[in-house]
């Protein structure tokens, strides 16, 4: 509203104010930049896959190795059911 009380439509108070009519300059670096954020990103991406990754095969590699361990222990279990004694451990 102005002085008297009248609304003015903001299509007439922008074009009265000279906002629109002026040029929007881009820097010529920032292109550059906004490159540089996106290779940035990708070898971000890149290195979360890859830990993602390595966690799932340490996780693979724990879980095999405690399936090892419990069938080994089956294994001693029945050979001690059956009498015969379980072979040494090397």
């Amino acid at each position: 509203k102005n002085a008297k009380g009248y609304t003015i439509p903001l299509d007439k108070r922008l074009a009265a104010d000279g906002r629109g009519h002026s040029q929007v300059v881009i820097n010529d670096k920032f292109a550059q930049f906004a490159e540089s954020l996106v290779i940035a990103q990708e070898v971000a991406r890149e290195g979360i896959t890859a830990r993602i990754k390595e966690k799932e095969r340490q996780q693979r590699m724990d879980k095999d190795r405690k399936d090892d361990e419990l069938r080994q222990l089956a294994r001693d279990a029945r050979m001690m059911r059956t009498g015969v004694a379980p072979p040494a451990a090397a």
